[in-house]
């Protein structure tokens, strides 16, 4: 019995990289990159509102639910905002890189780098939402095929004791 277990132990490694096939660093996948006129940890926090609005607090049908994962690299100020499926983790959907637009002590304003898989709904329009949210300081979802007209169950807009924000939409 203990033969097979360093086999089985690679076999396990040799799926889990083939289903790990999302964003990487190293691939060719659609990119977007764009100037931001404020500080990056502004930024930043505008990459991560726009990821918690549009995609980790919506109720998707089919019980399908996306999660998201934020770090920060202080040697670099660097930023990073990473969407991916709960029941995918290792396959990276979408990835939002903030950084400062020149020296960390003096920058004033911030660079956004935003790739996505490359399939609808993470393709081009994506990308322009995430601009637009973040450029804007207002998370605005994409439309069309992959946002408002996906098959969802529920939008909920944002609620605060009880009562419903006068601004979110209601």
């Amino acid at each position: 019995m203990s033969v097979f277990r360093p086999l089985l132990a690679s076999a396990l490694v040799l799926l889990g990289g083939c289903a790990a096939e999302g964003v990487k660093p190293d691939g060719n996948f659609p990119t977007l990159t764009f100037p931001v006129q404020t500080d990056y940890m502004a930024a930043f926090r505008r990459a991560s509102e726009f990821v918690r609005v549009c995609h980790t607090d919506v109720v998707y049908a089919y019980g399908v639910n996306y999660l998201s994962n934020t770090s920060y690299e202080e040697r670099t100020a660097t930023g990073t905002v990473s969407v991916y499926k709960r029941t995918e983790p290792a396959k990276l959907l979408e990835v939002i890189k903030v950084r400062p637009d020149g020296p960390v002590n003096t920058a004033r304003y911030a660079t956004v780098t935003v790739t996505v898989l490359g399939g609808d709904p993470w393709d081009q329009p994506e990308m322009e939402a995430v601009r637009r949210s973040i450029q804007s300081a207002t998370p605005s979802c994409r439309q069309g095929p992959g946002g408002n007209a996906a098959p969802l169950l529920d939008r909920t807009a944002p609620v605060l004791q009880g009562v419903p924000l006068p601004d979110a939409g209601n």
